[in-house]
């Protein structure tokens, strides 16, 4: 509803937006929005200046048609419109706390219910573009992380919770090597009952593709983390939509065929792995 908000008001504020630039016949691919939020550990907004020319020269995003008004940003790159608003208070409590309990990449992760205002990130473009959507919304926040005193990122649509070091190594990576930062995309939870591990994906669905389960494997947890890893990272690549049946041949030379069937640890079916 935030989100929703946000936008409304931007449309208020600028009539001709450039929203207008991006209007699609009926039958174009829907509209599909990427967000986050960068968590501040202070109340001062981001310099408009400072980071339009950071986000041009660091992450190579064209911001040439930028406006700014009441503490928000949008511009236009091709394929996408960014709005950049700052939110002078902090981001739900509740929310950040039960991520920063799941966040294993983030050990201090407790820090980040001590941030003081928040910097919300929205990425808007075509829904059959969502992984191009995914990497200038990575590139944005990156920028943002880098030019503000933050602690970290929170993605409240796949349960992540990420350290301002780790996102901005993985985003610069994906600069750098035209690497897929999975991890910033992507939540992995690992379970142990006994002797027996399982792993489960979520957020594969952000991609329209179906998430992912091993479950109860008689492997190591680091192995059935591995291997789910290399799945997803395999599926994402490749835009793979696998049916129940089909072969998976994994990055690495694994080789699965998947079943899909009700969901172990979330709601819904997904593709589970033999392992």
């Amino acid at each position: 509803m935030r989100l929703f908000i946000l936008l409304a008001a931007f449309v208020a504020v600028f009539p001709q937006n450039i929203f207008a630039q991006t209007k699609e016949p009926a039958a174009a691919p829907a509209q599909k929005v990427v967000s986050g939020t960068v968590l501040l550990n202070d109340k001062i907004a981001p310099d408009a200046k400072k980071l339009l020319a950071a986000l041009k020269k660091d992450w190579k995003l064209n911001t040439d048609s930028a406006n700014t008004a009441d503490k928000t940003i949008v511009f236009s790159t091709p394929g996408a419109t960014v709005m950049i608003a700052f939110l002078d208070y902090p981001a739900a409590p509740a929310e950040i706390g039960t991520a920063a309990r799941i966040s294993w990449l983030w050990k201090n992760a407790d820090e980040a219910l001590r941030h003081q205002s928040q910097v919300v990130i929205s990425v808007i473009g075509k829904s059959n573009k969502t992984l191009d959507l995914y990497q200038t919304f990575t590139k944005t926040v990156a920028a943002v992380l880098e030019n503000t005193n933050s602690c970290g990122v929170h993605i409240g649509g796949q349960y992540l919770l990420l350290s301002k070091g780790f996102y901005t190594a993985a985003a610069r990576n994906m600069l750098d090597n035209q690497t897929i930062p999975l991890y910033c995309w992507v939540y992995f939870g690992m379970t142990q009952e006994n002797d027996l591990h399982s792993g489960y994906t979520f957020g594969l669905q952000e991609f329209g593709l179906k998430e992912m389960e091993i479950v109860n494997s008689k492997q190591s947890m680091a192995d059935v983390h591995a291997t789910l890893y290399d799945a997803a990272l395999t599926v994402l690549k490749y835009d793979t939509h696998l049916q129940d049946g089909q072969s998976l041949t994994t990055l690495e030379g694994q080789k699965f065929t998947v079943k899909i069937s009700k969901a172990a640890f979330q709601e819904g079916e997904t593709l589970k792995l033999e392992y």
